[in-house]
């Protein structure tokens, strides 16, 4: 007889969770008790021989990468033309043999409790769930040869492990919810099943739900809720069609929306529980029982809910006076100017009623007149002064002593009618503001540059990205510094080994388009360090250009493309033998600065060396050098013979003015926008060259002087 382990481990190892259910569903109890004591063995092994089937997936699209694109370096077209790209795609391997580990575990081991913490083990987590992953099936075809009280068991334990829930229902909610419908177990009392049914449910499977009578009630309670079903616009439509078929009770919906209106919450939570109230359109002989309870979501429920409330309220007709008032007291203290002034058009036709008696409506006003000093519209506390001289003549001395109480609180002029007619003191007109400046605070003096990678180790630690120029910039300078450094084969064994994993980067990047991120071109600057001659032989028609790989200033911000040229300069030095052993750019201060000591001092070491600087380079550090220059850095300057040095000297000790950024108001397609205009004299045109347009707008002023500054916070600070 085979041995039933070896059928369910060949399965797992073929990553076939099918075949692994077709060798346990007929497995008799010995059996599976024997692959059950096999089965937590081997999930170390599974899970190694994934990362071996991943690695070797991984060699071969690489290699694959590699072939293509030098093909498409001979025929010069674009990787993408071939057929073999699609290989590219390919799903992850090495994750295959999880479905098939859980079908078994669901099969075999013996308790409700362990299956349900087996199939929730985080060695199963995928993160994302391919289409063709999918395991429920396979789990509940397994599991229905179980009693069915044990299916209940782990229906119900599985449930109540649910946290949370995602747009998309995962497995395991699938899973859930399956269990519960096919056992007819009870669900748990559980807010995360209720999100997850409602997550995994659509409107038209509802009616024929098993699920419904027993989670409709808890719709109307668990957290987080109605946040949830502001995406299931069909729900309330089809729960109020339920409720006229008969199928689920229309007073229990109305109920439920009331019970989650007192509770509070916001207005987006609230929506969906509105549209549904509006949806069974109750009747006023359905209201009137619980007019108390619409009474009370006038003061502090959501600005909807309230609204929906007045409205139920004033279907009802005429109601007592003192509801009335108290549902016009809790109006007019709202926040929002609409049912503010819905709250002083009833007051008004209370007033209106020649049977009423005035003076009960008094109390009201007065707050009337006092809340709508409150409330962001003028309108509303101008409504409120009408209403108050509209019905003086009606009042009482008791009611117009009540009113005459809020004249010293309104402002003069509103303050000043209401005397006329009901006496009282009105307030004087405040006197106006006076502007007092503020002392600017001093500015700290700006910390020194984090110092240029060390090691090779500490150089291939960055990480690189267009948001951290402080990386960018210390990545370039140390990758120079470093590549002219190593003069022994252990160094440059050294620095090889640690920009390999880079370097490999480079022949995935896609050549024929251009390289957004300095990654890239740090990825082709290892490549060439690693493997001399890559770019060439990547190239062999000698028709590709490094600068062909630059962004079009078109098309991106003036500070990212600056960048970006200095790395495509870097790298073409590179190419050509002719780096540096340092750089003249990088800043000595965190805020993107460069100290004129520090300037001189490195032209110096050029001149010594005879190194010739690079043009952008030397561009960028004339653009980031300080105003500030002792006469002792000066006479240094002046002492450099080089055309770098010469230059540099003219910088610090004839510096034109400082650019001027002019604003003006005006409109881009219709819409009011802010234009600058940059000006500076020709000194900075020259070194601005193709980075200097003559009209920006939006985030221009920000642009262009991260530009003239290296950086943004600089930008930010001025």
């Amino acid at each position: 007889m085979t041995n039933p382990w070896d059928a369910v481990r060949a399965g797992i190892a073929a990553g076939d969770a099918s075949a692994v259910a077709a060798a346990v569903l007929d497995l008799d109890d010995d059996a599976r008790r024997e692959v059950a004591r096999e089965l937590p063995g081997h999930l170390p092994a599974a899970r190694e021989a994934g990362v071996r089937e991943e690695r070797k997936r991984e060699q071969a699209r690489q290699a694959l990468w590699e072939e293509l694109y030098e093909r498409a370096a001979r025929t010069g077209r674009s990787v993408y033309d071939f057929a073999e790209a699609d290989a590219m795609d390919e799903p992850q391997v090495g994750n295959r043999w999880i479905e098939p580990m859980r079908v078994a575990g669901a099969a075999v081991l013996p308790g409700a409790a362990a299956v349900a913490t087996w199939l929730n083990r985080r060695d199963f987590d995928r993160g994302w769930e391919p289409a063709d992953t999918d395991d429920v099936p396979l789990i509940a075809a397994v599991v229905a040869a179980r009693p069915l009280e044990w299916r209940r068991d782990l229906a119900v334990r599985l449930a109540r492990r649910l946290r949370g829930t995602r747009p998309r229902p995962d497995r395991r909610v699938r899973l859930a919810l399956r269990l519960l419908r096919e056992s007819g177990a009870e669900p748990p009392e559980h807010d995360p099943l209720t999100l997850a049914w409602v997550a995994a449910t659509p409107s038209g499977d509802l009616p024929a739900d098993p699920l419904l009578d027993a989670m409709l009630p808890r719709l109307f309670g668990a957290e987080g809720v109605g946040r949830l079903l502001r995406a299931h616009r069909n729900w309330p439509t089809a729960l109020a069609a339920m409720a006229r078929d008969g199928r689920i009770k229309r007073d229990a919906l109305l109920d439920g929306c009331r019970g989650r209106f007192l509770r509070g919450g916001q207005a987006a939570d609230q929506r969906f529980f509105v549209l549904l109230h509006d949806r069974l359109d109750p009747s006023p002989e359905e209201i009137a029982p619980y007019v108390r309870d619409y009474l009370a979501l006038l003061p502090a429920a959501a600005a909807n809910v309230a609204d929906l409330a007045l409205r139920q309220i004033r279907r009802l007709g005429p109601i007592p006076p003192e509801q009335a008032g108290e549902a016009v007291e809790a109006l007019l203290f709202r926040a929002e100017g609409s049912l503010v002034r819905a709250g002083l058009i009833w007051l008004d036709r209370l007033l209106k009623d020649p049977a009423g008696d005035v003076d009960a409506y008094a109390p009201a006003l007065a707050m009337a007149l006092a809340a709508a000093l409150g409330t962001a519209s003028g309108d509303a506390r101008e409504r409120a002064v009408k209403l108050a001289t509209k019905h003086a003549e009606r009042f009482t001395p008791v009611g117009a002593e009540m009113i005459r109480d809020a004249v010293a609180a309104l402002p003069a002029h509103q303050g000043a009618r209401l005397a006329a007619v009901f006496g009282g003191e009105v307030a004087p007109e405040p006197e106006p503001a006076r502007f007092v400046p503020v002392p600017l605070p001093s500015v700290p003096e700006p910390a020194r540059m984090p110092p240029a990678p060390g090691t090779p180790e500490e150089l291939a630690r960055i990480t690189l990205s267009e948001y951290d120029w402080l990386a960018n910039e210390r990545w370039l300078d140390g990758f120079v510094r470093l590549a002219a450094r190593h003069r022994t084969d252990a160094e440059r064994d050294r620095l090889l080994a640690a920009l390999a994993p880079l370097a490999r980067h480079w022949s995935r990047s896609h050549p024929w388009t251009p390289w957004w991120d300095t990654a890239d071109w740090a990825a082709a600057m290892a490549k060439e360090l690693t493997e001399p001659g890559a770019w060439r032989r990547a190239h062999p028609q000698g028709t590709e250009t490094v600068a062909e790989r630059l962004p079009d200033m078109k098309h991106g911000a003036g500070a990212r493309v600056w960048t970006l040229m200095r790395y495509a300069e870097v790298y073409q030095a590179q190419l050509e033998g002719r780096l540096p052993s340092y750089l003249l750019g990088t800043p000595t201060r965190a805020n993107g600065l460069l100290d004129p000591e520090a300037l001189v001092e490195r032209i110096e070491g050029h001149e010594r060396d005879g190194v010739e600087a690079l043009p952008l380079d030397l561009r960028q550090a004339l653009l980031r050098v300080g105003r500030t220059v002792s006469g002792e850095v000066a006479a240094r300057a002046a002492a450099l013979t080089s055309p770098a040095g010469r230059t540099v000297a003219r910088w610090l000790t004839d510096r034109p003015a400082e650019p001027e950024v002019i604003l003006r108001w005006g409109t881009h397609q219709g819409d009011v926008r802010v234009f600058s205009e940059f000006v500076c004299g020709p000194e900075y045109q020259e070194v601005l060259g193709d980075l200097l347009t003559p009209r920006f707008h939006d985030e221009a002023c920000e642009r262009l002087l991260a530009v003239l500054a290296g950086h943004r916070e600089l930008a930010a600070a001025r």
